[in-house]
């Protein structure tokens, strides 16, 4: 009995020892896990860049392309129709684009491919290339008839070269002449329009931070 009662403790901590020695690789598996998981909420916190659009207001958003970061503000005149740089994966380049929304019923919208219009981006004259016109059909939008959507390119630009162009400028005004080129007022209701500048250099500046941080952290990722 007594000696029972001598090997009962011993019993006890041998099976303490096992049981660790059987959880051991389990408690790791979930401790590198929770390190994984810690260090990816991380990464989210570090590299979370996206902001919600405020009228009026320049934001940040993921871009068109793999890559590519997407800056943007609201128009004055018709909301849906933003202007966005959009800045290349370099961190340097910046190809303006904006739309102008048309609710013209003219069938020789839907044969547009691809022309060139005469513009003036902050009263300078500019020949603009629009890539492509979009249907919007009624049935996929809050209009009753089918809309259009015409895509301006306005081309490409180093960083500084938009801060410069833009500099002690409060709104950014945009107008299509109707002329030889291109009869802007058979194809578009409106032919102007305007957005401000407000936030623009800070949002450039946040995007381009956020750009080179992401091409150092995808080359230590390739490093490794």
């Amino acid at each position: 009995m007594k000696k029972s009662l001598i090997l009962l403790p011993l019993l006890y901590i041998f099976a303490i020892v096992i049981f660790f020695i059987l959880m051991s690789p389990a408690i790791s598996k979930e401790v590198e896990n929770d390190t994984k998981q810690l260090r990816s909420h991380n990464a989210e916190e570090d590299y979370s860049f996206i902001e919600d659009r405020v009228d009026g207001l320049w934001t940040l958003e993921d871009g068109m392309n793999k890559g590519e970061f997407l800056l943007s503000v609201n128009a004055k005149n018709t909301h849906a129709d933003r202007l966005y740089f959009r800045l290349m994966h370099d961190c340097e380049t910046i190809n303006v684009l904006t739309s102008l929304l048309s609710m013209k019923n003219n069938p020789k919208i839907e044969r547009i491919k691809q022309l060139y219009v005469s513009t003036h981006y902050l009263k300078e004259y500019m020949l603009v290339h629009v890539p492509v016109v979009n249907k919007l059909p009624s049935e996929e939008s809050e209009y009753d008839n089918d809309a259009w959507i015409f895509w301006f390119d306005l081309g490409w630009y180093t960083v500084s070269t938009i801060k410069n162009w833009h500099n002690n400028i409060n709104e950014i005004t945009f107008s299509i002449q109707h002329d030889a080129l291109f009869k802007a007022n058979n194809y578009l209701d409106n032919t102007q329009n305007s957005w401000s500048t407000n936030g623009m250099i800070e949002a450039i500046d946040r995007a381009v931070g956020v750009c080179i941080k992401t091409n150092i952290r995808n080359q230590e990722v390739l490093n490794n």
